[in-house]
Order: structure tokens, then C-alpha cells, then sequence
């Protein structure tokens, strides 16, 4: 206050999203995803392999408590790296292989196709594409806005 200095920060969190310094979200992904493998770890005995749950009762379990911590302020995944985004992806990934028991053999989107869990990202940049179209803005407007 008066004419005091305000130190500088690499990064702020704000309603539970890192803004970094170019805004790529590089620790926010980083956080979300430390944050995921914690809860994986935490519920591992119960969505594991050799749980006696069903796969219908592991996926509920897995989006109500993992998914819901991966998604949070997503639309900030629009303007995030694809290699941090792939990050992420990598849990569901695993998730899903584990939660069926899955060979290694077995493609990661026939297991998506069995649990019925689409791919985390292009779910959320599909509802990024419809809140640019409902506000107006056409994809090429918004990619091309950034320089």
C-alpha cells in the first residue's frame, strides 16, 4: 500500500487455476496432474486390477472422484500445450487399463470404447468449439487472435 513495491511472480493461482507468465498453463497442468495420481493412488485398491468391483462401478468411481479433478477449468486446455495435454491423457489411459484388467496388447481406444469414456481432451475441445460458436467467434478467429 502507498507506494509500496508488489513483488514479482513467475506464477499466480486464481480460483484454483495456475496463471503462468505466457498463460500456457504448463504448472496447472503439472498441479492437476499430481492432484489425479494422488486420488488414483488413494482409491488404487478399489480401482485396480484385482478389485471385485464391477467395470460400471469403477468408471462412476473414476469420473465422480479422478475426472472431476482432470476437468476442472478445461477451458484453459484450449490454449494449453498438446504435449501437456497428452498428460493427462496418460492417467485416463492407465485408468482404463487397469480397471478392465486390459492386455498389453489392446489398443488404449477400444478400452475408451468399452468403458464408454471418450478421450479427455477432445471432449473438452468440442465444448470449447461450441462456446466459440455460441458466442460467435469461429475457430480460425480465436487460433489466429493469439499474435
Amino acid at each position: 500500500m502507498l507506494n509500496a513495491r508488489i513483488p514479482w511472480q513467475r506464477s499466480y493461482k486464481y480460483l484454483g487455476v495456475t496463471l503462468d507468465r505466457n498463460l500456457l498453463f504448463r504448472e496447472h497442468i503439472a498441479r492437476v496432474r499430481k492432484t489425479a495420481l494422488f486420488y488414483t493412488a488413494r482409491l488404487g485398491a478399489m480401482l485396480g486390477r484385482k478389485s471385485k468391483l464391477s467395470r460400471r462401478n469403477k468408471r462412476t468411481i473414476y469420473k465422480m472422484c479422478i475426472r472431476t479433478v482432470m476437468t476442472y477449468a478445461s477451458p484453459v486446455f484450449a490454449h494449453a500445450a498438446p504435449t501437456a495435454l497428452d498428460r493427462l491423457q496418460v492417467i485416463q489411459n492407465k485408468f482404463c487399463r487397469s480397471a478392465t484388467d486390459a492386455h498389453w496388447c489392446v489398443r488404449n481406444s477400444i478400452l475408451h470404447r468399452d468403458l464408454e469414456l471418450p478421450h479427455l481432451i477432445k471432449v473438452h475441445e468440442g465444448r470449447i468449439e461450441a462456446i466459440f460458436r455460441h458466442r460467435g467467434i469461429t475457430s480460425q478467429c480465436a487460433s489466429s487472435s493469439g499474435g
